[in-house]
């Protein structure tokens, strides 16, 4: 497998970073994970929401204080994909502060020296053949279990330890995704899953996904390009009650499309199998990316 490394195309059994790496040492970077597809309108490779992608990841940099410019995501991907030879593919690109000067002070400084080159990390592996005709939605259990992860959740960060031991705790329980909760100004609110954003269908029948200004959580690029074009989803406060009495559950993400939660806490939701929100809202999806839409966000 060919990865990329600070610019350039190399085997994965030749790459390497510095052991003194500030993402090793800290977990001090950032990352974007991207899924890729051959559009059948041009025949060629293309990253679904790639600019919303940039965008987050360009804010990202910007609070961490990591200096990266953020419109070089697309051409590296693209060079990637090209060397990768894949048809469908999952990217993963990371981006940490990089590898003090040694000669120029300690190997371990929480507070980071200046000039320090970010260390640029990316591959890509195979996926399965994404459906835009004929989409349904993939089917998970899940898990609610406390959010006890930092209070900055709108970074992407790659310290992801609190994500590791929350999806530990959800396999523990045979669940596929925790979905997290966590006490706020404005009570006990739900925020997201380990790797997902949370959408329900509640009793009254509205679809609600919890509002990033209600409690620290990521803004999903799939969940973007939804509120963008689907007027049915609305944000707003979402409890672990309402979540455990809602008709439907749903997982969003970049690899998980739209799913449907069909046991919480080993509980059935609703039938327990996919209902009509997201049978609905996975052909919308899919006829939002065939279009092309998803490349045309706002900004």
């Amino acid at each position: 497998m060919l990865v990329h490394l600070n610019g350039q195309l190399v085997p994965h059994d030749r790459a390497a970073v510095s052991v003194f790496d500030r993402g090793f040492i800290f977990g001090d970077g950032l990352y974007e994970g991207l899924r890729a597809f051959t559009d059948t309108r041009t025949g060629r490779m293309r990253v679904i929401g790639l600019e919303a992608h940039a965008r987050r990841l360009r804010r990202g940099l910007i609070e961490a204080r990591i200096e990266w410019d953020a419109s070089r995501l697309g051409p590296l991907t693209a060079e990637l994909l090209e060397a990768s030879g894949l048809k469908d593919a999952f990217v993963y690109w990371q981006i940490t502060r990089g590898t003090p000067d040694l000669s120029r002070g300690p190997a371990r400084s929480r507070v980071p020296g200046a000039g320090e080159r970010p260390t640029v990390f990316g591959y890509a592996s195979a996926m399965a053949p994404l459906s835009l005709a004929s989409p349904e939605p993939g089917v998970k259990r899940a898990s609610l279990q406390p959010d006890l992860r930092w209070m900055r959740g709108t970074l992407k960060s790659t310290s992801l330890l609190g994500n590791v031991l929350a999806a530990m705790g959800a396999a523990d329980h045979q669940a596929d995704e925790a979905i997290l909760f966590r006490e706020t100004p404005g009570g006990v609110l739900v925020t997201e899953g380990t790797y997902t954003n949370v959408v329900i269908v509640n009793q009254s029948g509205a679809v609600v996904t919890p509002a990033l200004t209600d409690a620290p959580l990521l803004s999903g690029v799939t969940r973007e390009i939804l509120l963008a074009h689907e007027p049915t989803i609305r944000e707003g406060r979402v409890t672990p009650d309402d979540l455990r009495i809602a008709s439907e559950v749903l997982l969003v993400g970049t690899t998980t499309m739209v799913s449907s939660v069909t046991h919480l806490d080993g509980v059935p939701v609703g039938d327990a199998s996919p209902g009509p929100h997201a049978r609905r809202l996975a052909a919308r999806l899919a006829a939002i990316i065939a279009a092309g839409d998803d490349e045309r966000l706002p900004g």
